[in-house]
């Protein structure tokens, strides 16, 4: 009977043991939109709030008839509570950004502004020119950008759009601005409204171009400033702006401009994908041409703190409860019975911001499109149907231990003690 006592000891360090190495569940809860539509999809866009999830599933239909090849950008845009209960689902059109408001939510579509109301009904509607591909509010106000290409026998031209919408009981125009470009950002700060141009996510082509343009608040072009490269993705930083270009899938360079049009940073860079600023430190992610690349840069200086290396492209950023949320992922293909399927791979980490290093990892995602916070919780959509809303404090444990790790010798050196005793 003695001799069993250390086996009951010995068993029961071990469950405490896997219980000490093994990792929370970071993920609360998913949800899937627009699961039925059989085209490839994406989630391009998702927001948070302390009451709602909003989920935008966006795809492109394509129809041949009569020999003529035409594109429709369709999508739709769920609303859920916190808990995963479906609140509402209504038509949004290809979705490329929410932001939500004090009673619903605003969507970027590519042909409009739409305002959606705590139902689900589209309360007011902004017709723009072009697809739209970003927004920003401020102080009552949305500045829309606009823009396009188009290619007639071997010449090419751009056009794109600035417009500024008031946020009322009706999305109202009180000015617009054309370019002879494609306007693809747009962001505030210091009295300015900066636009920049450039091909923006999804799109490949070998000829560049690239400009910022600086705004007054009652529509007027004040100065401009020729990059050469896309403009892929542009912050705020103490009133300047923030930018990163690309070209060439692997390079690119890092932007500061003042509100006057100073050009007061300019560093050789990789392809920028997204750009979140912390305070004094810009956190870049992208991709080298091999790898998806991270870094944290002073902004004052230009230097480099840290970076860090992925597996897959570094595709979208989030910060809160002070982890830095990476989003990484890419498009792969098979071909079964002569039909080629495409489906993405990728990963979620929760990044030190000090330091880089890794916290943990929400592994198969599928590629991490964007990432919405709200305090200490996150939605995250990838390139399918599904989005996934997560416990970012959750995610700071979720790297299990390693089995030769202190704690685990401290029960090694128990049970060898308790075995002595009984034995």
């Amino acid at each position: 009977m003695k001799r069993s006592v250390p086996v009951i000891l010995v068993a029961l360090l071990a469950f405490l043991l896997l219980e000490s190495v093994s990792a929370s569940d970071p993920v609360l809860w998913k949800g899937t939109v627009c699961d039925n539509v059989k085209y490839q999809k994406s989630i391009e866009a998702v927001a948070l709030t302390e009451d709602a999830v909003y989920a935008a599933c966006s795809y492109r239909q394509v129809m041949n008839s009569t020999g003529l090849v035409q594109v429709y950008y369709l999508g739709v845009l769920s609303a859920f509570s916190t808990n995963g209960t479906k609140l509402w689902e209504n038509v949004s059109g290809y979705t490329v950004k929410l932001s939500p408001t004090r009673d619903g939510v605003i969507a970027g579509s590519f042909g409009a502004l739409l305002k959606f109301d705590e139902n689900g009904r589209i309360v007011s509607l902004y017709d723009v020119v072009n697809k739209l591909y970003d927004f920003v509010v401020s102080d009552g106000v949305v500045y829309v950008a606009d823009g396009d290409f188009f290619l007639y026998n071997g010449s090419r031209s751009y056009k794109g759009h600035v417009y500024a919408v008031k946020l009322g009981g009706n999305l109202t125009g009180i000015w617009n601005i054309t370019f002879d470009d494609m306007i693809t950002r747009v962001r505030t700060g210091n009295g300015i409204i900066y636009a920049s141009s450039g091909f923006p996510s999804g799109y490949v082509g070998s000829f560049q171009f690239g400009s910022l343009y600086g705004i007054s608040p009652e529509g007027k072009l004040l100065w401009n400033i020729s990059l050469g490269h896309w403009v892929r993705d542009m912050e705020v930083w103490k009133g300047n702006a923030v930018l990163g270009t690309g070209w060439n899938n692997s390079k690119g360079r890092l932007y500061v401009v003042s509100s006057t049009g100073k050009v007061l940073l300019n560093e050789s860079l990789f392809y920028t994908e997204d750009i979140v600023v912390i305070n004094d430190t810009a956190y870049i992610g992208g991709y080298d041409g091999r790898n998806g690349t991270l870094v944290a840069v002073e902004m004052s200086s230009g230097k480099t703190l840290w970076e860090r290396k992925f597996p897959y492209r570094v595709k979208t950023l989030a910060y809160t409860d002070g982890v830095l949320l990476v989003g990484t992922g890419r498009f792969q293909s098979r071909t079964e019975n002569g039909t080629t399927y495409i489906y993405s791979v990728g990963n979620l980490y929760a990044i030190n911001p000090e330091d880089g290093k890794t916290l943990g990892e929400l592994p198969n995602t599928g590629y991490v499109r964007d990432i919405a916070v709200w305090g200490s919780e996150a939605v995250i959509g990838t390139a399918s149907s599904t989005f996934y809303v997560i416990d970012v404090s959750a995610m700071k444990g979720s790297q299990k231990s390693s089995i030769c790790g202190p704690g685990f010798m401290v029960l090694l050196a128990v049970a060898v003690i308790l075995w002595r005793k009984f034995t």
